[in-house]
């Protein structure tokens, strides 16, 4: 059960081990926990857990991220306001401008 937990979890540390097998009403030590990973060669929770890289994290966070901001330009020839709501996606740095209005209160 050590082995399957390990292998299944990744990220679970030597206690929380132990403890998930306390809840199926086996008591182990956190030692003996560890040593039967070290004997099955299982590294520990930090180093099991190895799949993705910080710079990966990061990449598909940014894939996944939008910025929104309005905001407004006083034209000189019409003497009005204009505001303008605008999309960037942060990944591409590719900007999507949603709406240009006059009358932001408006339909």
């Amino acid at each position: 059960m050590v082995e399957r937990m390990a292998r299944e979890n990744t990220g679970w540390d030597y206690l929380r081990i132990q403890g998930e097998l306390l809840k199926l009403g086996h008591r182990v030590s956190a030692s003996t926990v560890r040593r039967v990973l070290k004997r099955l060669r299982i590294p520990p929770a930090p180093h099991r857990d190895t799949d993705t890289s910080w710079p990966q994290v990061l990449r598909t966070q940014a894939a996944s991220l939008l910025a929104c901001d309005l905001f407004h330009v006083d034209c000189a020839v019409t003497l009005k306001r204009i505001y303008v709501f605008f999309v960037m996606d942060v990944a591409t740095r590719y900007i999507h401008i949603l709406g240009v209005t006059t009358n932001p209160n408006g339909a």
